[in-house]
């Protein structure tokens, strides 16, 4: 789909243009309204990402999960096609095509409770477009039970967008201002 890709090279171009300390600014606020809210609460397993490219920062959460005594897992890529979740060690290394910091670990194979899931683009329905090849809708579509939430700029978000069968929703927004809920739990 051209319009996807115009939309999602128009956001990634926004979002490489803010400075350094608008990120850390918006990632705090961010950070302030999961905390504050009950989002991770009753979650025990949650899977999280590292961030890049000027994404909504994810250290201080991925900290806070470890702090409260949940189970953090992570992203690795594995076969360039699909991505795993890895339990986190504290151990890393850059080992993909994206350059991303991936974990050092065992795979996990157990139930997920919520997932933190990256994009670009997102609308008020919980539609989103990733960077463009489907690793997150397969891996989401593992894991249906799984309450999924993302991390977004204001201007990351739209009031609709065109998606396709096989894309996977989100059941919350969470920005610097409030927490959008798509889907009721």
């Amino acid at each position: 789909m051209l319009e996807k890709r115009k939309i999602r090279d128009r956001i990634k171009k926004l979002r490489s243009d803010l400075i350094k300390e608008q990120v850390a600014k918006e990632s705090e606020l961010i950070y302030k309204q999961i905390i504050d809210s009950k989002i991770l609460e009753r979650a025990e397993v949650i899977m999280s990402y590292m961030s890049f490219q000027n994404e909504i920062d994810t250290e201080k959460i991925n900290e806070y999960i470890i702090s409260c005594g949940k189970k953090l897992l992570l992203p690795k890529m594995l076969d360039r096609e699909i991505i795993k979740a890895i339990e986190y060690t504290g151990e890393f290394k850059i080992d993909n095509s994206f350059g991303i910091k991936e974990p050092v670990g065992e795979i996990y194979n157990g139930d997920i409770d919520l997932i933190i899931v990256p994009g670009v683009v997102f609308d008020r329905e919980g539609n989103r477009i990733g960077y463009g090849r489907g690793y997150y809708d397969r891996f989401l579509k593992l894991y249906p039970r799984a309450r999924k939430i993302s991390l977004a700029y204001e201007f990351q978000i739209l009031d609709r967008l065109e998606v396709e069968e096989h894309d996977e929703k989100i059941d919350v927004i969470v920005t610097k201002n409030n927490i959008r809920r798509i889907k009721k739990y």
